[in-house]
């Protein structure tokens, strides 16, 4: 890397308070130092060598490219495979089977905001399919969204590390799995029906964008938002969720929910419905 790119703390200070302006990603000093050499090598791969460079094309030039890798380079994305499978349990066997109807073939609609590389997504799609019947009773689409670039593609590849399935009961590893190398492959049928969307979840169009759901998926990503900006988030899931629609959120991502936009749901697993 080139020492000559040296960012002060003030400069990373500036470029957080940029980014929370435009994503909502809230960063403390502490956690801006873990990424400062993700962000330095970030002007080295533009060939950018001045700070203020770097700030009037991120600010005033609004570029989009150095917007998008300041914020892969800042973006955390620790997932695998089967991940409080608690809930996927619960979706299929209490949730799903609500919408049922005889003689239709309803269509139910699934957001998972963030899907970081598919992990959560896919373990999904694999408790659907093991559930067997409920394919034939519904049409099911299943929808993705991460404000990381990198991380959709990584997702739309469907390959993965050892590290990634090490939970997955083995059963399914190898049903649905199928190995290269030192990776994962999984069947291509199920990557080829899941829809990925690089996507803000602040953008002001996230409805025209998305439509409304039936189930919303949003685990362990509230917890980096400070109170203003996850209230915001309960409103835009709010907004996005048909009459009744469940909400599945991660054990600390549950902490001082809006009761006035949803009401926990007695199954439990940090489950809400829409009021």
């Amino acid at each position: 890397m080139d020492n000559s790119i040296n960012l002060s703390i003030e400069e990373l200070n500036k470029l957080a308070d940029y980014l929370h302006k435009t994503t909502g990603i809230h960063l403390e000093s502490q956690k801006l130092l873990r990424f400062k050499r993700k962000i330095e090598a970030i002007f080295v791969q533009h060939n950018i060598k001045e700070f203020n460079t770097f700030y009037h094309q991120l600010r005033f030039l609004k570029s989009e490219e150095l917007l998008q890798d300041l914020t892969n380079a800042v973006t955390v994305n620790e997932t695998y495979f089967w991940r409080e499978h608690e809930q996927f349990e619960l979706l299929v066997q209490e949730i799903l089977p609500k919408y049922i109807r005889k003689n239709q073939l309803p269509t139910v609609r699934i957001l998972v905001s963030p899907c970081s590389s598919g992990e959560e997504l896919y373990s999904i799609m694999i408790s659907i399919l093991e559930a067997g019947s409920l394919l034939d009773k519904l049409n099911i689409e299943i929808i993705g969204i991460d404000i990381d670039s990198s991380m959709i593609i990584k997702a739309q590849k469907g390959l993965y590390a050892k590290r990634s399935i090490d939970k997955l009961p083995k059963k399914y590893l190898e049903k649905y799995f199928t190995k290269q190398g030192i990776y994962y492959q999984l069947d291509k049928s199920i990557v080829h029906s899941a829809r990925f969307m690089q996507v803000n979840i602040f953008d002001k169009d996230l409805e025209k964008k998305l439509g409304v759901f039936d189930v919303v998926f949003s685990r362990n990503m509230l917890i980096y938002f400070n109170a203003k900006d996850k209230q915001h988030c309960y409103e835009t899931f709010h907004s996005l969720m048909k009459s009744n629609a469940t909400l599945f959120l991660g054990h600390a991502d549950a902490n001082n929910i809006d009761q006035n936009l949803f009401k926990s749901i007695k199954y439990g697993f940090h489950v809400f419905e829409k009021k």
